[in-house]
């Protein structure tokens, strides 16, 4: 749609500035000119402004999303989703029906959690009903890839990997984690050309619109292949982000530093692995996983090797996103930063930790002095934290400790929201419905807590607090408008919310009811 001034009138503005509230809004030239109270100004309507009638319904900021793929998303589309099989046996029936009009079967989303089998499948349970066309399933947490024998031929990946699980003869079994399934992601993603991205992002763009969302942080994968190839995500919106409609702070993956600063990036890592996931019980943790004894999982980085990184970014000023879950690892990086600490401004640099799922109590003081953002997936409960659940399984008695939300906020812990799609829904509304809603009731938080994790705190985890993430006078027209006023509701209900309409720098980029 052709960008026009707006005035959005009779709506439940909610600013995201402090408790500041307004009952009508105007734009101009992309940018919010005017906000009021009570009856909008009449010199404010003209018959060159559009106007949108509200009708009571709740107006907010665009969402912004801290944790992303703008191209991955797009990519999957095309997989067969798992994630709501019960058993083997669903999963080979799936397998084997879209093997008949498949050269190739990619799947994704299987969270071993829900399984009555209580394990992933391994390459002889897929070989029972595909053994002639090679299978890739990507687990829920893209930790692990499982392939069926053919699959393994077909991949030709090298034995000497690690992360091939075998048996006892030294045959791999199917299960690829570690350096094996990255290898494995980067050679699906290879696959593809740059078409194949634009088209990718493209629809990707189209639904986060769908969904609120005006800003992203893309923390997009790399292929396998070597450095020069062209075929990595990264690259691709490195080159071409400026294209989308959408707001894209990329994350560049690498620990090469000196690669992002000649891209101009001043984000590194998100998606940088420190240690693993608790439902692959990979998340490195100082105590034994209740369910399997005598494991702890692993740290992918020595800590001398994640201090010097560190050391690196502070002095090329360089925002780190580490990506923690268990608090072993957490407390890897926690060292790394308090040793930068020492020669730099860290709190200045807003480093963050992505999911961060096991912060302790301790560590929590330890980041809030180093001025650390938390940059969380609120959702994940949804999945895995109800009692009996995957978290309960891997924790046992410390269930209730995953994402304390309540406790951390408390601590002076910034909070920012982001997804992880397709891990889970890139809704807000799910992260911001769990983090109301937790399933432990001391880790829940207020409403207005919440959607702050998604927009003003959103916007201050990468900078962009001056142009975004609140509804003030100068600042972009960021815009969504909601189907119901969400604060005269039931909040047991927030995952229902749904956008009616998104504007993207004064443009009406998605309207539920065209």
């Amino acid at each position: 749609m052709d960008q026009r001034d707006l005035l959005i009138k009779n709506g439940n503005i909610l600013c995201m500035d402090g408790d500041v509230r307004a009952d009508w809004l105007l734009t101009q030239g992309g940018k919010i000119a005017r906000l009021g109270v009570g009856k909008c100004d009449p010199e404010c309507i003209s018959g060159t402004v559009q106007i949108i009638d509200a009708g009571g319904r709740t107006v907010l900021p665009g969402f912004i999303d801290n944790h992303f793929q703008v191209v991955r998303i797009g990519l999957e589309c095309g997989y067969v989703d798992l994630s709501h099989v019960r058993n083997y046996d669903e999963i080979g029936q799936i397998i084997r029906r879209e093997a008949a009009s498949r050269s190739v079967v990619t799947a994704y989303r299987l969270d071993s959690s829900r399984l009555e089998e209580k394990a992933l499948p391994d390459r002889k349970v897929l070989d029972h009903y595909c053994a002639d066309k090679p299978v890739l399933i990507f687990s829920l947490d893209y930790h692990t890839i499982i392939l069926n024998t053919v699959g393994i031929l077909y991949n030709k990946i090298p034995f000497t990997l690690p992360g091939i699980h075998v048996d006892d003869n030294g045959i791999p079994t199917g299960v690829f984690t570690n350096q094996a399934e990255n290898r494995l992601e980067g050679n699906v993603l290879d696959a593809y050309s740059y078409d194949d991205f634009d088209t990718a992002a493209a629809r990707t763009v189209g639904m986060a619109f769908s969904h609120g969302l005006t800003t992203v942080a893309a923390m997009e994968c790399r292929g396998a292949k070597a450095e020069q190839s062209p075929l990595r995500t990264s690259e691709f919106l490195v080159r071409y982000k400026d294209r989308y409609p959408l707001t894209i702070e990329i994350f560049y993956q690498t620990t090469e530093y000196k690669r992002a600063l000649q891209h101009g990036l001043k984000h590194i890592g998100g998606a940088l692995y420190i240690d693993g996931t608790m439902g692959g019980r990979t998340a490195a943790l100082s105590f034994d996983y209740a369910d399997e004894p005598h494991r702890k999982g692993r740290i992918y980085m020595t800590q001398d090797a994640l201090t010097h990184f560190t050391m690196e970014c502070c002095q090329n000023n360089l925002q780190i996103g580490f990506d923690a879950i268990g608090d072993a690892a957490i407390e890897t990086v926690l060292q790394a930063l308090e040793a930068a600490a020492k020669h730099y401004d860290v709190r200045s640099m807003r480093h963050r930790i992505e999911h961060a799922e096991l912060i302790t109590p301790s560590q929590m003081q330890r980041a809030a002095r180093l001025g650390v953002i938390l940059c969380m997936q609120p959702a994940y409960e949804g999945l895995w934290g109800y009692p009996g659940g995957m978290y309960q399984q891997r924790l046992g008695d410390r269930y209730g400790t995953t994402n304390q939300f309540r406790r951390i906020i408390d601590s002076g812990i910034t909070i920012c929201g982001g997804s992880d799609p397709p891990i889970t829904n890139p809704n807000p509304f799910q992260g911001i419905h769990y983090a109301v809603n937790h399933p432990v009731a001391a880790n829940s938080v207020t409403l207005q807590e919440a959607l702050e994790m998604y927009t003003s705190l959103g916007a201050y985890a990468l900078f962009l607090e001056k142009k975004k993430g609140s509804l003030r006078e100068g600042k972009d027209a960021d815009i969504v408008i909601l189907d119901r006023d969400i604060t005269q509701m039931d909040l047991r209900q927030l995952k229902d919310v749904q956008v009616d309409m998104t504007i993207k720098d004064g443009r009406v980029v998605f309207d539920r009811n065209v």
